[in-house]
């Protein structure tokens, strides 16, 4: 009787340091839990600039790396200078932010101002700028610009050997070449009107044309 008395009690005191240890050690472990995010490392754009950004987002050390979603990181992916961004978590607790960065693709200039525009299809600061970008002018219509230009990216012509695009009113566009010839297009565009344009340019008989005009359907009026 006195064993089994001996044995109960045994069972309750070491049970009772069980419980008391387990709520310490849970106690412990919520007050800085080994997921607490304790490392932040971010890439793509110069090391100041990744610095900057880490200490911009310095709080999210203190929240655990389970209860970060991908929308706390979307003011970081609405920046002007951003293209894409990836966010991955290397558990048990670091984040490791990379940058894709918008790259200038024209200038506009519009009232004596000058903006350079993005692949984003963002305004991009201006010591973004590059050299033999293309400006545009005759619009300040950032939406429309963006999606003639990706057009142009998309067709045979070779973006590089542009040196400015002329929008009118009209809504239509001329296309300068940097060795000096200008392509004038139609009200109604498309991917394959440029395409139709960049294989004239390799034809012989249109080398030394200054002007090729599109603007009349089925018709080419070339000048020398």
């Amino acid at each position: 009787m006195h064993q089994q008395i001996d044995k109960k009690t045994k069972f309750f005191y070491y049970t009772l340091i069980i419980i008391i240890l387990t709520s310490v050690n849970n106690y412990n472990f919520n007050k800085e839990s080994v997921f607490n995010i304790k490392d932040i490392q971010v890439k793509g754009f110069s090391k100041k600039k990744n610095e900057q950004i880490k200490n911009d987002i310095k709080e999210i050390t203190t929240k655990n790396i389970f209860f970060i979603n991908n929308d706390y990181f979307l003011k970081l992916s609405e920046r002007n200078d951003v293209k894409y961004l990836t966010v991955k978590k290397n558990y048990p607790n670091k984040i490791i932010i990379d940058f894709t960065p918008a790259k200038p693709i024209c200038i506009i200039e519009i009232n004596n101002n000058k903006i350079v525009l993005g692949d984003n299809g963002k305004k991009l600061d201006l010591e973004n700028k590059k050299e033999n970008l293309p400006t545009v002018t005759g619009s300040g219509d950032i939406d429309k610009i963006y999606s003639v230009i990706n057009l142009l990216y998309d067709s045979k012509l070779d973006y590089k050997l542009i040196k400015k695009i002329n929008f009118f009113k009209s809504g239509r566009f001329d296309i300068h070449l940097q060795k000096g010839t200008i392509i004038k297009l139609p009200i109604k565009f498309t991917k394959d009107t440029i395409n139709y344009s960049s294989n004239l340019l390799n034809e012989k008989k249109f080398v030394n044309s200054k002007i090729i005009d599109l603007r009349i359907k089925n018709k080419i009026i070339k000048y020398e």
